[in-house]
């Protein structure tokens, strides 16, 4: 049964800060995104976590990537120019409470060191964020200990749902459908096939733990359906989690929460950007920059709604 999630249910999970937060206290989220040809997607994740309240960000590039074309910035440079605050390189003491990967990857150009890396963090304890070029690293069987919410979209969906050798999809899946139930049903098979949280994108937008809780936002502003957007959810979530990342080996559930809670807070700024509070695509176009840049009154509309 796919369960509505409201306002007043993600305003719940939302943290603001109190008098005896530090940074280390808000969460330290560690972002392995944007390769050489996508330097915007590290951009536009790094940019989203911060706005959605993370204490601390560790942005760490590709090892081993390819030469810049087009005379573009390196990532690690287009972080730096846009985010400042953003700590570069991988941890030396203090490891990181959560992390965002894949976002502007591509399997096909990654580096077997960066491989190598992103293997190291799957058998690590700390939840990862998985998005896009780093999907099918997340395989039925593999040896992996870390919590796990991936967060395809749904051609993205249809390839795991391959990998993970589940047969024909159901008669009723539709890649771009807003029924929340077969969408429901077939994110919970998947998820429990490879022990990870899934949360399919879309206009609604599912979240489904490996136990089989199934979690749905939305109908979303379909402003929303633009590039780069799907990188800002990534940042959105990443922030949440590694502000909760303590809990969630202890709750299975809490990725399906935190991932819908992500999805509520990416399109409350999304109708804020593009002046859609309805969202029935009034209002006017909107990049992902202007979604990221929303964030923060979207997180105060949210958390003034607690009950």
């Amino acid at each position: 049964m796919t369960e509505s999630w409201t306002a007043q249910d993600a305003a719940s999970m939302l943290r603001p800060p109190g008098p005896r937060d530090d940074k280390y206290r808000r969460g330290v989220l560690g972002v392995r995104t944007g390769a050489a040809h996508y330097p915007g997607a590290a951009v536009l994740g790094v940019t989203a976590a911060w706005r959605a309240g993370v204490g601390m960000l560790r942005y760490v590039p590709p090892v081993d990537d390819a030469a810049p074309p087009f005379g573009l910035p390196t990532p690690a440079a287009a972080v730096l120019a846009a985010r400042p605050e953003t700590v570069l390189g991988p941890p030396t003491g203090r490891p990181c409470d959560a992390w965002v990967m894949g976002s502007g990857t591509d399997a096909a150009t990654r580096s077997a060191a960066e491989l190598g890396e992103l293997r190291t963090l799957l058998a690590g304890d700390a939840p990862l964020v998985i998005d896009a070029g780093a999907l099918e690293l997340v395989t039925a069987g593999a040896d992996r200990s870390a919590p796990v919410i991936l967060t395809p979209h749904g051609g993205e969906f249809e390839r795991l749902w391959r990998s993970a050798q589940l047969g024909d999809l159901p008669d009723d899946w539709d890649s771009r459908g807003i029924d929340p139930a077969p969408r429901g049903v077939a994110a919970a098979r998947l998820a429990a096939a490879l022990d990870a949280t899934v949360l399919l994108k879309g206009s609604v937008t599912v979240c489904a733990s490996p136990r089989g809780r199934v979690l749905s936002a939305g109908p979303a502003t379909p402003w929303l359906a633009s590039a780069g957007t799907g990188d800002v959810l990534a940042g959105i979530l990443g922030a949440l989690v590694a502000g909760r990342s303590a809990e969630v080996h202890d709750d299975p559930d809490l990725l399906a929460r935190l991932g819908a809670t992500a999805a509520l807070l990416h399109d409350h700024a999304a109708r804020h950007a593009a002046d859609d509070p309805r969202a029935d695509g009034s209002g006017h176009p909107i990049t992902a920059a202007d979604v990221a840049a929303a964030i923060p009154q979207a997180f105060a509309e949210l958390v003034s709604q607690r009950g």
